[in-house]
């Protein structure tokens, strides 16, 4: 009897080590993801609105050249002046 009762105390802590560790492994790996695919979603939101802005600012300068080639050529309209001499 005594032989089974060390047995089981010798076999039976490694094992329920070994268990003990691969729930802790576990529970580690998912939080893992979870904590990556939260950082994923955030990168994927500062993508988008970081590419808004740059659309934004894109609008804001092309609409800023197209207003400055008219003045320069109302500029040049009333100067009498011909823009290929």
């Amino acid at each position: 009897m005594e032989q089974i009762v060390t047995l089981i105390q010798t076999v039976g802590f490694p094992i329920a080590c070994a268990v003990a560790m691969f729930i802790m492994l576990s529970n580690e790996q998912k939080s893992h993801k979870e904590e990556t695919e939260k950082l994923n979603q955030t990168i994927t939101d500062l993508k988008i609105s970081f590419s808004d802005a740059i659309s934004d600012q894109k609008e804001k300068m092309v609409s800023a050249i197209n207003n400055n080639t008219l003045v320069i050529q109302k500029l040049i309209d009333k100067m009498g002046g011909n823009e290929n001499e």
